[in-house]
């Protein structure tokens, strides 16, 4: 399913479940949009997925409704690019697509 499938913003409960997916010349945009209209209370990170892609747990979209943390953020973003470019899937298999992480010096 695309982002242009959800109606938004979605609830608490909807976001739980679902990460979003795209390519990393979004996050870059997405990036300059949080510097320009974002909130330091809110601050999406996006993690890379093996494919090159990257992932942010859907809870970002709670925060797009008026009065929301990212609201003149994602009024500020095109959202036709957005509803065609990112894809919603379920959080279980975005994380099944990220890469192994490095144990920690300390815990060996």
């Amino acid at each position: 399913m695309l982002l242009r499938d959800l109606s938004m913003p979605i609830s608490d409960a909807e976001a739980r479940g679902l990460a979003l997916v795209f390519a990393p010349a979004l996050a870059a945009r997405l990036g300059q949009l949080h510097a320009a209209y974002g909130s330091s209370n809110c601050v999406p990170v996006p993690s890379p997925l093996i494919d090159g892609r990257m992932m942010l747990g859907a809870d970002v979209l709670t925060e797009v409704r008026p009065g929301g943390l990212l609201a003149a953020m994602w009024a500020a973003a095109d959202q036709s690019v957005l509803g065609a470019s990112v894809e919603v899937i379920a959080w279980s298999e975005a994380v099944a697509m990220m890469p192994e992480s490095e144990p920690m010096p300390w815990g060996e």
